[in-house]
């Protein structure tokens, strides 16, 4: 019973800390966001679909990891790596920094809370 307890209270702190890290992602999403002038006018095709996988789908994944684990955590690193080869078809090259892999961490740690909370259930369901 023991080993039980261990990585639910581990995954009760990661939850936590991807909740706070999704708050802090999103704060600063929007502060980039609104706090420019864009003139989606002069947008390319491919920034706007850009868009719509980051900030949009991360923030998306990121709302929907705060009930659903699992599904905000797929949603999160799917946009993320849709985004990833959207502009690398755009540009050839990869985004610079690890600044987008860093704001959608959040959602990475949901996903691992999600798929551990599942696997916990089906060992507890077999003992």
């Amino acid at each position: 019973m023991n080993q039980l307890q261990k990585p639910t209270t581990l995954i009760l702190v990661l939850r936590w800390v991807a909740r706070l890290g999704s708050f802090v992602s999103l704060t600063f999403l929007l502060f980039f966001f609104f706090g420019q002038e864009m003139n989606f006018n002069q947008l390319t095709t491919s920034e706007i679909v850009g868009l719509l996988f980051f900030p949009v789908g991360i923030t998306v994944g990121m709302l929907l990891g705060w009930r659903w684990e699992t599904l905000g955590g797929a949603v999160t690193v799917l946009s993320l790596l849709a985004f990833y080869k959207v502009m690398y078809a755009a540009s050839g090259r990869f985004p610079n920094g690890i600044w987008f892999a860093l704001f959608a961490l959040p959602g990475l740690i949901f996903l691992y809370c999600g798929l551990s909370r599942h696997q916990s259930t089906r060992i507890i369901r077999t003992v």
